[in-house]
Formats: structure tokens, sequence, C-alpha cells
């Protein structure tokens, strides 16, 4: 019986080897073995001998002596039905959004106690990893964050961490949260954040709605502290969160904005 034991829970002994090992990958920076058996408690042996064979599959990249997570995990992340319809539909917006502001336009979701980016048009606003494509920032901290945060129900809300406080402006208690929130629903569901993430990098956020409850989605719009006005971006972003979800509803784009969200109130920054 003890042998038919070990027999069924070797392969799923296997399995959570390789997520603990594919989880060590939590940014855009490549990893040493070194780094990834510290990161994931595997004997170095071990994690050598998986590493070699997802490297075989696609499912890691190798170069020189560091490891990257490989193109068959970017093509199977792209297949996810949901977020996949959410990215195509609000790319063009994204793109008016860029092009009319010059400031950089995130779409982003909520996962547990962070938003994850799964877009990005324009550079990084600020330096760190936390504004890539694949990212997660903390979502106390963001204005996407809180923008998605302020829509939902707080016993829905996922367990939050206010540990880490990178600058003196970040939301370090869920008391300052509530105060937060409490703001964007009086901004109408705007969400803004000045220099809480990033010193000298200002946010301005709202909550797409309507079809996303399993993974509420916002848009925002960021750069620097001293060129983003605030007024102009909160109008931008509104906007193009109605479009977006009338995008996905299947009707037309807001008369008002044309057919690119918020070509009219982003005619400001022309």
């Amino acid at each position: 019986m003890a042998t038919t034991t070990r027999t069924h829970d070797a392969p799923a002994a296997m399995i959570d080897r390789v997520a603990s090992l594919l989880d060590a990958f939590d940014g855009p920076r490549s990893l040493t073995l070194a780094e990834i058996a510290q990161r994931t408690g595997l004997p170095r042996s071990s994690t050598h001998r998986i590493l070699r064979r997802l490297v075989e599959l696609g499912w890691v990249e190798r170069e020189g002596f560091e490891y990257g997570l490989g193109l068959r995990m970017f093509e199977l992340g792209a297949q996810v039905a949901p977020q996949r319809r959410l990215r195509e539909t609000a790319a063009p917006v994204l793109t008016a959004l860029h092009l009319r502001t010059s400031l950089t336009a995130h779409l982003s979701i909520l996962a547990g106690p962070d938003v994850l980016h799964l877009e990005r048009l324009g550079p990084p606003p600020g330096p760190g990893a936390g504004w890539s494509v694949g990212a997660r920032q903390a979502a106390a901290l963001t204005a996407p964050g809180r923008a998605l945060l302020a829509g939902l129900d707080p016993q829905r809300w996922p367990e939050l961490s206010f540990q880490q406080a990178p600058t003196c402006y970040s939301v370090r208690s869920s008391r300052q949260l509530a105060r937060e929130l409490g703001t964007v629903h009086d901004r109408g569901g705007v969400a803004v954040d000045s220099q809480g993430c990033v010193l000298g990098v200002t946010v301005v956020a709202a909550a797409i709605g309507g079809l996303c409850e399993s993974a509420p989605a916002a848009v925002s719009l960021s750069g620097s502290t001293r060129s983003v006005s605030i007024e102009n971006a909160t109008a931008a972003v509104r906007s193009a969160a109605v479009d977006i979800r009338r995008r996905l509803l299947g009707l037309r784009p807001n008369a008002r904005t044309g057919t690119t969200s918020g070509a009219g109130v982003l005619n400001s920054w022309s």
C-alpha cells in the first residue's frame, strides 16, 4: 500500500516542483541557477535537471548562465480567453490614449492582493520592473488597484498587505486606504496616485466595470508628476473606460469621442 501511495504522490510532487520553479520568475529579470534554487528551496541538482527539460520544451529560455520564461509560456498565457478578449478590445483605446497624451497607458486587472498589468502603451513611467507587462504591483498602493477596490464589495476584497511602503506618499494602513477610496468615490470612480509607488510618478486610473467581475480591469495613464494634468487625465481615463466597456458589450464607441476613446477630451493635450 505504501508503494502505491508513493506512486500516486510522485506526479503531484513533480508538478509542485515545476510550479514552484516557474513561480520563481516573478519579474522580467533573468535568474541564475543558484538564485532559482534559493527561491524555490529545491536542491541545486534537481533545479538544474528540471530547468534543462523546461528549456527543451520551450517553457524556459537559457542565455549564458541565466534563465528566463520562454516563448511557450507567453503563447499559453495569451490564450487565456477572458483576458485575451479584454486585451484585444482595449488595444485601440490604449493606443489612442498614448498617442494623444504622450503618457503611458496601462490595462490592468486585479489578481489577488495585486494588480497585474496586461498591456502597456508607452515607455515605463518610472524606474523598476513593476511597470512591465506581466508585472504586479500591490493593489492598495496603486491607482488601478484603488479604482478596482472602490468598485468591489469589501467582503470580496483579497487580503491586502501594507508592509511595504516604497515612498513617504504610500498608503500605509487600512484606515488610510479607506480615506483614499472615499476620494475615489468623490471623483466618480477615478483614482489618483501621486508618487505613492515611485517618487516623481503620478498615475490616474478608472475601472472598466461591467463584464469583468471575475477579474476586474482598469485603464490608467501615468507619467512624470510635473507633466501629468490630473484634470485632463481624469477625463481621459473615465472616457476610455466607458469606451472599452461599450466595445466589450458590442456597442458603438461613444458618439462624443468618435471611433477612438477620448478623442474629444484628449485634444486638450494637442
